[in-house]
């Protein structure tokens, strides 16, 4: 039985913890958040333990592994902690949100043997895997993914990395994946047009990205955090002959209120899999991603 520990207990951390319930051999025991209330209040819900102290869920040795759910600017510190008491660790995009020090995290995770999961969830959204089937013998030209939100909410896009960290890191991921390749080139042209707030936190509200990959395989990518109409995720593979587009594969409608609706099971299938097979998945992926994403912030700097 692998027991565990979720940090970070707003939405994503709840879908951790209840997932964590429907994996076998897999226990959740401890949760924690720095809100006092928030963990006491899931610690009652899931029927499991918590503590004022983190050190002390730490040295508990029959905890070994830890998902990181908590604000993308605590991830560094806990990803530190966790390496020095070798855990398993299941670690929400993107590792860290200072790329200055992402090489010497990575080199502590693999010096000390780290086993680590990056949450790339979209991946094993039943729609994404259905589209990366009908291309294995087909030749991808053009990709289009749009992403477009509602609720601008700025504290929170700066508390994560911003529009491309926060919003991009899983379609950058994404457009990579159904690809087989990088990018080499990338033009990006951006906007604070939303609210004031994206301005004075050196945040973008809108932004279009330009991508030509290694294999000459072109992407645009359409991002919008201030759409009337609610959330909208929509991903196009264009190639000779043929068009796939996500919105086919989707139960529930093109326009919808609440995002975790299309990807909830994805959680589920991406944790279970790092459990099952007890080695790392996706931490090179998420490291490529990461250092995409300071790119295309570069692009907009200078547009």
């Amino acid at each position: 039985m692998i027991k565990s520990c979720v940090i970070g207990l707003s939405k994503i951390g709840q879908i951790h913890c209840n997932n964590l319930k429907k994996i076998k051999n897999t226990s959740l025991n401890f949760v924690y958040d720095k809100n006092l209330t928030l963990r006491k209040k899931t610690a009652k819900r899931f029927k499991c333990k918590t503590s004022n102290s983190f050190e002390e869920i730490l040295r508990n040795k029959e905890i070994k592994l830890f998902i990181i759910a908590s604000p993308t600017t605590t991830h560094e510190y806990y990803l530190n902690k966790l390496i020095q008491y070798k855990k398993m660790i299941y670690c929400e995009k993107p590792i860290s949100l200072n790329s200055s020090k992402l090489n010497s995290l990575v080199k502590k995770i693999k010096t000390n043997k780290i086993k680590i999961c990056i949450g790339l969830n979209r991946r094993f959204s039943d729609a994404y895997i259905k589209m990366k089937k009908l291309i294995k013998n087909k030749k991808v030209k053009i990709i289009q993914i749009i992403s477009r939100s509602s609720n601008a909410n700025v504290k929170q896009s700066v508390r994560n990395g911003g529009l491309f960290m926060d919003k991009g890191f899983h379609f950058f991921d994404l457009a990579c994946w159904f690809a087989n390749s990088f990018p080499n080139k990338i033009i990006t042209i951006a906007n604070p047009l939303s609210t004031k707030e994206f301005l004075k936190n050196n945040d973008y509200s809108d932004a279009v990205v330009n991508m030509k990959f290694k294999n000459k395989v072109i992407v645009e990518y359409i991002f919008s955090r201030n759409s009337r109409l609610g959330h909208e995720e929509r991903i196009k593979l264009f190639g000779n002959g043929f068009k796939i587009d996500s919105n086919k594969f989707f139960k529930k409608s093109i326009i919808y209120k609440n995002f975790d609706i299309k990807h909830k099971e994805s959680y589920f299938r991406c944790l279970k899999k790092f459990v099952y097979l007890n080695k790392n998945l996706l931490l090179n992926e998420g490291i490529q991603t990461q250092k995409i994403c300071d790119e295309v912030l570069k692009s907009a700097r200078l547009n």
